[in-house]
């Protein structure tokens, strides 16, 4: 037997009228404000269309005819300075420091000396070569008497025997004798010679103990003291001469070598050397082109007043590679640089229709600059002589904007007005 529920009966839920027609409300309020802004805003936009599209507002900037100016092409290097004359100083001979006379930097004349190794050993043996000369010429001395003895003994017995007044043994042994003591002088010369010899040894060993400077010269940093054993071929110091010139040596492309010739004189600019541009001279170019970068490498001189350049200095030079020649000239702040090329506002006639008479229209163009010159640019390629560019505000305009070229300057104001009125003097 199936049974009913035992609860009491439930009622429907039913929504308060009043909720409903304030929804309805609302909801139509929203749509009619729609459709009155939807409405609104067709009315002006036909009515602006209708107008010829509404007021443009026109960019005020300063504008500039493009001009031509004369510039050479350049290529900027690297540099490195060579001195004119430089050695590493080294002994020829082993031997111990016994004077060091000169100082790190220091500069030294021609001449100078620059260090003493050691010589007791080799002013014992140049005693001794010495006295060695001296028995050498007693020696000689003594033969050359004989001699004499025997040349005159011969004299005597040739006449004798040329009379047959003595026996031809008598006068083949004065011969000999006379050959024995020419013999000895002989001997005793060459013995002679040879001691001196060896004294000039010991003298030029001694002498190369002494090392001097080779010219007049800076030497570098010190790092040998006396006492200190020196094998032979040690370096002693870096010696570089002094001179009112210096060698300034940089790699030219090859295919610019044809414009550089041994004395050919052309102006360089660096910061190294000055604000001005600096003469010099070619001197040389390498016998062949370096395989790994295929640049020639060129030696120039250059006037070094006040020694301003060191050897080992790098420079950067700028060298003229080509002919003077005119090209398109306009100013830095005209050009506007950006990641997707450099570009000027070129100013003319506005060809939009509907303009007024006379507007005009900024037109963007992009350009290749070359090197700047003060507060000028190359431009190689992009802009013509006689064209209008914007100069000045020329960050404001956009490819076809209405541009008001060179507007009149603002009227200064009172407290300008007042400090000008002040400074003028006062009427008769």
């Amino acid at each position: 037997m199936h049974s009913g529920p035992t609860g009491p009966p439930t009622r429907g839920t039913r929504m308060n009228p009043k909720v409903i027609v304030l929804s309805l409300c609302l909801l139509g309020g929203l749509a009619a404000a729609a459709t009155g802004i939807w409405w609104w805003k067709t009315r002006v936009i036909d009515k602006a269309a209708a107008g010829g599209g509404g007021w443009e507002p026109a960019e005020a900037v300063q504008t500039i005819t493009v001009g031509a100016g004369k510039w050479r092409p350049t290529a900027n290097m690297v540099g490195t300075v060579f001195p004119i004359r430089s050695v590493t100083v080294s002994n020829e001979v082993a031997g111990t420091v016994k004077e060091v006379n000169f100082d790190s930097g220091s500069v030294v004349e021609a001449g100078a000396p620059l260090l003493t190794l050691d010589t007791s050993t080799e002013d014992a043996d140049l005693k001794a070569a010495q006295a060695a000369v001296g028995v050498a010429e007693a020696n000689r001395d003594l033969v050359a008497s004989n001699l004499h003895l025997a040349e005159s003994n011969w004299r005597r017995v040739s006449e004798a025997a040329a009379k047959n007044a003595i026996a031809a043994i008598e006068a083949d042994k004065a011969k000999a004798e006379l050959d024995a003591a020419q013999a000895n002088v002989d001997r005793m010369t060459a013995e002679l010679n040879q001691s001196r010899a060896k004294v000039e040894q010991v003298q030029s060993l001694i002498r190369k103990k002494h090392i001097l400077a080779p010219f007049k010269g800076r030497t570098g940093i010190r790092t040998v003291h006396p006492g200190q054993y020196l094998k032979e071929g040690a370096d002693i110091v870096v010696f570089q001469g002094i001179d009112p010139k210096i060698y300034l040596d940089f790699a030219l492309p090859q295919e610019e070598t044809w414009r550089v010739k041994p004395g050919a004189i052309f102006m360089i600019t660096s910061a190294m050397l000055g604000p001005k541009p600096v003469p010099v001279e070619v001197v040389a170019l390498d016998a062949q082109v370096n395989m790994a970068t295929r640049n020639v490498r060129v030696r120039s001189i250059i006037a070094n007043p006040g020694e301003a350049l060191r050897p080992g200095m790098s420079v950067d030079v700028s060298v003229p590679i080509g002919e003077e020649q005119d090209y398109v000239v306009g100013p830095s702040g005209a050009v506007r640089r950006s990641p997707y090329g450099d570009h000027v506002f070129i100013v003319g006639p506005s060809a939009k229709p509907g303009d007024q008479p006379g507007a005009m229209r900024a037109t963007q163009r992009f350009v290749k600059l070359g090197p700047s010159l003060g507060q000028s640019v190359i431009v190689t390629d992009g802009l013509r002589i006689g064209e209008t560019i914007a100069s000045v505000g020329s960050f404001k305009l956009h490819d076809g904007a209405l541009v008001n070229a060179n507007p009149p300057e603002a009227p200064p104001g009172p407290a300008a007005a007042a400090a000008t009125a002040a400074k003028k003097p006062d009427a008769p």
